[in-house]
């Protein structure tokens, strides 16, 4: 089944043009029905949608969720880590599956999987103008979104992908190749999504290799669609597995991006060479070699990304709907579903960078502090505020995402209706580290498995979803998106609390869901905007409160005391026993403030859900909660077993009985904020 183009429904006022007089002038006037959606609201026979229509088209997604592939270890003297090889994959499947062929999308040099799901705009808003991941979506195409080994999603490690390239990206740089000015915030957004890749040589280009080869024997036939560099990562993969690449479209490639490659595997393969330029040295390589090469006229480096990028996908589309005639749609089963659905209908999906500051260096004006924040809005919105999301520790966002394809908790928050917002912390994630952007404060010590395996508050707990032990598959997944945790919490605290204020500047008044070392982010960003947060739901925070760098009570970094605190030598303690009923009973005494205390000025009243587990996180809970509501907060313990759940660790959001847990928060949520 193919979606036409009304130039193609008549021939008689538009002749049909070979691809290679396919221009995106050309096509400009047919955009709008190539923007037809495949879903329940919009079958591949609806009228066509207006391009400009302000509402897009609904993502009816039947799967939404992620994997690590190719994961491998190191042994280290300190012990077992990931090497950093794995590729970060990110699947969206909709529900009404138009085309036979999935589509891969791999990002070029300094880019990340990012690039494909947001345009970055002049003016914040709480969201994005779409991406191309989502505009092939609405056609009913498979996407599958890669994080390329090193980048995004994948940490950076220096021991084995090589060290830290002299500069980091700039604004200037990025502001002449996106025809803007320096001080468009656009080009901020760009410059902040920027990370260290590999060196592209024999070595990288077998790691993309292999990892391709993996991807394409778990999802079958596919078209890799690249944007600059990572046209490379197609050539190799097409190589490797010639049998399952039914065609690449490359967005501005490299001239010389397939020169020196084996070709010879390629022959008879379909190639859209899309970019500015007329001509490309790649394209007459792979002529030679055989190749089916079109070339597609665009508007230079940067068109996924333009105001104009769905008119830009339009002659791209037609392409790959040529090369599919004739084919049927696979429709396979799955032989492992999941028990639960990660199906989602969605208004809209993307993300953006939040607390983004320029600073100088001699070569240039660098971003440091971006934080980088994925959301996805349900069709059906029950509830009024948003929910956002903090991962804890070394960690980053994958940790609200599920584990091992299962359902996690964003799954079930916009499943429920909540409009939600996860983020990567700064230096974290999708949230890049160079060494000039955050200084040697924010290097880590990836932590080992082996201490984690052995932990009866991570892996070997009853509730975790795996095997347990050194050869855990789902072991494997978490540890690929570590990264350990900063040095200097009070200089990280500060640039966090800065983007969490300019997130919640954007999207408004909102419920706030931490975890475990994320904890400290609620605390902070809700003393900068105490009237956008409704709610604080804490899980499992770490440290008890004034224990090493949190000097402030639960922060590294000052907060606003009633009465003022300049000073951490003017809090005066008294020492407190862990009460009989501790989550943790065998926890040494805590300290407090002596009476009268010092408050947090604006957070009283806040309500505080402090949720834990038989484990009880880094320190004590009953300590916490005490400090708490010593400064002025409404805050209430809520006990996993006293909702009779047992068997928790601190990972509950990735355990067996995530759901029934996740149960436990919208509960609370709906008594103390309610859905209005």
């Amino acid at each position: 089944m193919v979606i036409s183009s009304n130039l193609e429904k008549e021939p008689e006022k538009a002749p049909h043009k070979t691809p290679a007089d396919l221009t995106r002038r050309g096509f400009i006037g047919a955009a709008a029905a190539l923007a037809a959606v495949a879903s329940p609201t919009a079958s591949a026979q609806s009228p066509a949608r207006d391009a400009s229509q302000k509402s897009p088209p609904i993502l009816d997604l039947a799967d939404w969720s992620y994997s690590f592939i190719g994961v491998e270890h190191a042994t280290l003297a300190r012990g077992t880590i990931c090497n950093g090889m794995q590729m970060f994959v990110e699947r969206f499947i909709p529900t009404n599956v138009v085309h036979p062929y999935s589509i891969v999308l791999i990002h070029g040099g300094w880019g990340q999987g990012s690039d494909w799901f947001s345009a970055p705009d002049s003016e914040p808003k709480a969201t994005a103008r779409r991406g191309w991941a989502q505009l092939l979506l609405e056609q009913g195409y498979k996407v599958y979104v890669v994080d390329r080994p090193g980048q995004g999603r994948n940490p950076y490690f220096p021991w084995t992908h090589g060290y830290f390239d002299e500069k980091a990206p700039t604004l200037e740089a990025t502001a002449r190749a996106m025809k803007s000015d320096v001080n468009d915030p656009a080009v901020l957004q760009a410059v902040a999504s920027m990370g260290q890749p590999m060196a592209n040589n024999a070595v990288t280009q077998n790691v993309w290799r292999t990892r391709g080869a993996m991807l394409l024997d778990q999802i079958g036939p596919a078209i890799l669609m690249t944007h600059g560099d990572g046209a490379v990562f197609a050539w190799v993969t097409a190589q490797e597995r010639p049998q399952l690449v039914k065609g690449i479209v490359a967005v501005e490639p490299p001239a010389n991006s397939a020169n020196g490659l084996d070709l010879s595997k390629l022959k008879q393969l379909p190639v859209a060479i899309v970019g500015a330029e007329p001509t490309n040295t790649s394209a007459a390589s792979l002529r030679q070699a055989g190749s089916m090469v079109e070339e597609i006229r665009g508007d230079g480096p940067m068109m996924i990304w333009e105001k104009s990028n769905r008119e830009a996908l339009a002659p791209i589309l037609t392409w790959m709907q040529q090369h599919e005639t004739g084919v049927t749609i696979s429709r396979t089963t799955d032989p492992h579903p999941n028990r639960e659905s990660t199906a989602l209908k969605l208004a809209d999906q993307g993300c953006f960078w939040v607390g983004g500051q320029r600073k100088s260096m001699p070569y240039g004006t660098v971003v440091t502090g971006q934080q980088y924040v994925q959301y996805m809005i349900p069709a059906q919105r029950r509830y009024r505020y948003p929910v956002v999301m903090i991962h804890g520790g070394g960690g980053q966002g994958t940790h609200m995402m599920g584990i091992g394809g299962r359902p996690g908790w964003v799954h079930y928050f916009v499943q429920a209706g909540y409009a939600v917002y996860w983020v990567d912390r700064p230096g974290f994630g999708r949230s890049p580290y160079h060494p000039d952007t955050l200084g040697p404060s924010h290097l880590r010590n990836v932590p080992a498995i082996e201490g984690l395996v052995q932990s009866t508050a991570v892996f070997n707990t009853a509730q975790w979803p795996g095997i347990g032990g050194m050869n855990d598959p789902l072991v494997d997944q978490f540890m690929a998106c570590e990264v350990g945790n900063v040095s200097d919490e009070a200089y990280h605290s500060d640039l966090a609390w800065a983007g969490g204020a300019e997130l919640l500047d954007r999207i408004g008044p909102c419920i706030l869901l931490t975890h475990a070392f994320g904890g400290f982010w609620g605390w902070g960003v809700t003393d900068r905007r105490p009237n956008l947060v409704k709610a604080i739901m804490a899980m499992e925070i770490n440290s008890n409160p004034f224990v090493g760098q949190f000097r402030w009570g639960l922060t590294a970094a000052p907060m606003t005391f009633d009465p003022p605190v300049t000073d951490v030598s003017q809090f005066r303690f008294v020492e407190k026993a862990e009460a009989p009923d501790s989550p943790i009973p065998h926890v040494s005494p805590y300290k407090l403030q002596a009476e009268p205390a010092h408050k947090w000025k604006n957070l009283q009243g806040m309500p505080v859900g402090w949720l834990t587990s038989e484990f009880g996180g880094g320190g004590s809970p009953v300590a916490q909660v005490d400090f708490l509501k010593q400064v002025g907060c409404a805050a209430e313990m809520l006990r996993l077993r006293d909702f009779g759940i047992h068997g928790n660790g601190n990972l509950m959001l990735l355990e067996k009985n995530n759901h029934e847990v996740f149960t436990v928060i919208r509960d609370w949520l709906d008594r103390k904020v309610g859905r209005a």
